[in-house]
This record gives structure tokens, sequence and C-alpha cells, in this order.
């Protein structure tokens, strides 16, 4: 099936809210796949869904007009509409069990291929926690691995704010939509980062940050992150919600020590004794993550080889096979391109095995 009537389905179901990830992709999985999904009878969805209105509404997504026109309003007021069906969907993300039918996305979508990391942790942090959270991001944030949090306060504002001036920059996934201030004080820092970082949410326009929203919220900071930091959290955080989902993923989960005698720290201290990895600074984040993030792969094609990569990532590529080594400002100064599209594209380019860190920030192509 094409992209187009998968990409609608999808549209529908979200906008429909009624069919939900957690129900239906064990059944589209089941099924063999979105074409064998919609060639299931009627009755037989009712019967696995025990509901013949749901598998109506399954049924007719493929040409629900209003879900396109509904989809086309939200995308003229400058939200973006992501679906699993769409290239610019977090590879990560369309990978773990219920990914959501739909993105809004509000800011420079080319940061959901950068690497990324999150970092979470308690809505009442100390000025350890904070000062810990900011050293964390903006050291991984200036290596060009994306920071990803929850746009919540404490950790979360504190990790987002210091990932603002590197490469990688920031990602926050909230819990209501993206037009709705939560929590206020945060307003300003949102308007950062619709400019020039990553806005992005499961729940359309006009939804409100309810009390459930948040833990469903919390599959997706996970989701797409290669590995989960937990830097303070209580027995109750939700931040361990997402370290756990983040375990569920295959993800690999740090967490920061803190004082045994703050309560901020003993949700961190559990994750260690059962087996969080040790993280004291982002060099530990980054010994455990880089090798597989920047691994070529087996087999992986030469220059000139037949290779599917996007076509920022092949502009990038002729640059270097011009020029021979090049750094990622001077790449991203002589083809005019934004910073965080240049280490994208470098990324994607290392991961295909055909370029290579020369030393001293520079790149080559692999001969």
């Amino acid at each position: 099936m094409s992209s187009g009537p998968a990409r609608l389905a999808a549209l529908s179901w979200a906008r429909t809210r009624a069919i939900t990830p957690q129900r239906l992709w064990p059944v589209l999985r089941a099924a063999g796949g979105m074409e064998a999904l919609l060639a299931t009878s009627e009755d037989e969805l009712s019967s696995e869904f025990r509901s013949k209105d749901l598998a109506r509404a399954v049924l007719r997504g493929p040409d629900d007009a209003e879900a396109a026109r509904w989809a086309e309003a939200t995308e003229r007021r400058g939200i973006r509409l992501l679906t699993p069906f769409d290239d610019e969907y977090p590879r990560l993300l369309r990978e773990i069990a219920d990914p959501p039918f739909v993105l809004f996305a509000l800011g420079k979508i080319e940061r959901l291929r950068l690497p990324a990391v999150a970092i979470v942790g308690s809505r009442d942090a100390s000025r350890y926690g904070r000062d810990v959270a900011t050293r964390l991001a903006r050291e991984l944030s200036g290596v060009g691995v994306a920071v990803v949090s929850g746009f919540a306060r404490g950790i979360d504002a504190a990790a987002h704010a210091a990932a603002l001036d590197g490469p990688g920059g920031t990602i926050a996934v909230l819990g209501c939509g993206l037009d709705v201030d939560y929590p206020r004080e945060h307003a300003p820092l949102k308007t950062t980062l619709a400019a020039d970082h990553l806005l992005v949410s499961e729940y359309p326009p006009g939804a409100e940050p309810r009390p459930q929203n948040f833990p469903i919220r919390n599959r997706i900071i996970a989701g797409m992150s290669s590995g989960v930091v937990v830097v303070e959290a209580s027995r109750r955080s939700g931040s361990l919600i997402t370290a756990r989902l983040a375990a569920d993923f295959g993800r690999d989960v740090f967490a920061v020590p803190g004082s045994v005698f703050s309560p901020t720290s003993l949700g961190a201290h559990e994750l260690l004794r059962d087996g969080a990895i040790l993280c004291r600074a982002a060099d530990d984040v980054l010994a455990e993550l880089f090798p597989s993030i920047g691994a070529p792969l087996a087999g992986a094609a030469v220059p000139g080889a037949a290779v599917e990569i996007s076509a920022e990532a092949r502009r990038i590529l002729d640059a270097l096979v011009r020029d021979d080594e090049l750094s990622a400002e001077e790449l991203a100064r002589t083809l005019d391109l934004p910073a965080a599209t240049v280490l994208a594209a470098l990324f994607e380019l290392e991961g295909a095995g055909i370029a290579v860190a020369a030393g001293g920030g520079r790149y080559g192509v692999r001969r």
C-alpha cells in the first residue's frame, strides 16, 4: 500500500481518538501490516475489537476526506503532522509497540534526524540536580546530540534551556496541545523552541494538560531517544516510568547519583541498584551510545554505490568527495545549510558507512 492511503488512515484514527495506538497496533501487526488489516472484513474486526463502530472507523480511515481537511487546516497554522508512514517520523519511535498515529510538530523537523538522548527528572529539583542537568544537556547538545525532555518544571526545563546553544539543540515532548501554554512560566522558552528547536505532541491543538496524558507522553520521550538519563527522581516520579519504558524498548538507562539524604535521589539510586548505568558526565553517555550510533553498518556501500540517502546527505557527500575533509561548520557555511541539518546528514552518512570522522572535528569519505 502506498504511503498516501496509509497516512490518511493514521490521520483519521488520530482524529477519531476512540482508536488508541495501544489498541490498534497489536491488531495491525498480527494482521501482517496495513494492507492486510484494511482487507480484513468488518465482521472479523468487530470481533477483534468487540465493537462494530471501531471496526468501521478503522476500515474507513483511508477514505476519510474530513480527516484530510482537518490535517490541511492544522498545517496551515504552521503545525506539521507526522505519521509513522512519513519519512520524517522518528525512526526509533516507529519501532516501539504503540507509536502515536500522529505527532504534531512545531519547529525544526530536521532535529528528528539527529541522535537523541533524553534527560528527565524531578519537578522539585534541587540546585545540584539542575546544575547536573544543565551540564549534561550543554555537553550533549554541543557534540550534536538532540536533548529530549518533557518540558516540565525542574530538571526538564534546565535541560531544555542548556541545550539551546549547541548544534544538537533540544526537543520538547508535551502532554498537551502545542498551542496550550503549560507550564505558563515556560512561555518564553516555548517561543524559542518553536522558532529554532522542536516541540512535539501526540495531542491535537487545544488539548488540555490532563494528568493521564503525562505517563502516556513518557513513552514518546523514551521511544525517540537512544538512551534516557534520570538526574533526580523520587520513588513516585514520572521519570521512573520513562526509565522503565526505555528499558522495555531496549534503550540504555542512565542514572545520576545524588545525596543519600535527599528524597529526590531515591529513584535514581534504586535505578543504579537495579542495573542502570552510572552517569557522572556526558562522557559516560557518549561512551555507551555513540559506538552504536556512529558505527558503519556491516557490508555498507562505498560512495557511488546504490545507497538510499537523503538529499541533504547527498549534497554533503558531494562536498566531501570534492574537498576531501571538511568540518561541520565548513559544510554548513559552504552549503548554506543549518548546523542541525548538517549534523543529521553526517550521522546518516556515518551510519551508512560512507563518511568517517577524520579527527579534529573534520569528516571525510570512507575509502
